[in-house]
């Protein structure tokens, strides 16, 4: 039997080959690489889409206005923004920044208001039991999309070792707790 990415708790995640940079304020990590082969980001992310798609994951592109190059989704509840910068150090020499931000879709936002607008309203019209189950089902649902975020995060990474693996990048250790892909 063989696994695939979308059955993520089946998969044998392998320890972090260098140390992630986790930003949990902007809910994101950062991943450094160095190549003298002169990948470039159009490269990197090409090779994260046919890696995804293969595996049936819903993946939308920047279309130039957005603050990320590609959205991931997994299901209904769990996006990742992928965001890669390059840096060029002269010839083939180049250092690629990967910025993964993990975000809850529309409909889990949507779903986590609803239970909390509903829980109001039961405790307004005086219906405590109504209103404890709508509470109690609606921490289920965010300890759920919670969970499938966190499952997005991990397996995104995975991807990006992989791929790194596969075309030579070499993981840059953070010196530093400043973010490299922070907005001005």
């Amino acid at each position: 039997m063989t696994q695939t990415l979308t059955q993520a708790d089946l998969i044998q995640f392998d320890s972090p080959a260098h140390r992630v940079h986790i930003s949990w304020r902007d809910r994101a990590y950062e991943l450094s690489y160095w190549t003298d082969a002169g990948i470039e980001k159009e490269n990197l992310l090409q090779k994260v889409m046919d890696l995804l798609l293969s595996c049936k994951y819903f993946i939308a592109m920047d279309q130039g206005w957005s603050d990320w190059d590609l959205e991931i989704y997994q299901g209904i509840w769990s996006k990742v923004q992928l965001k890669v910068c390059t840096e060029n150090h002269g010839g083939n020499k180049r250092v690629l920044r990967v910025r993964c931000a993990l975000r809850m879709s529309q409909l889990a936002i949507m779903a986590i208001v609803g239970y909390c607008l509903f829980a109001i309203v039961a405790i307004v019209l005086g219906m405590p039991e109504v209103a404890t189950v709508t509470i109690a089902a609606g921490m289920l649902n965010t300890a759920f999309i919670l969970y499938q975020n966190f499952q997005l995060g991990r397996i995104l990474y995975q991807v990006l070792e992989i791929i790194a693996k596969k075309v030579y990048l070499l993981p840059i250790q953070p010196n530093s707790n400043n973010s490299v892909a922070q907005k001005p």
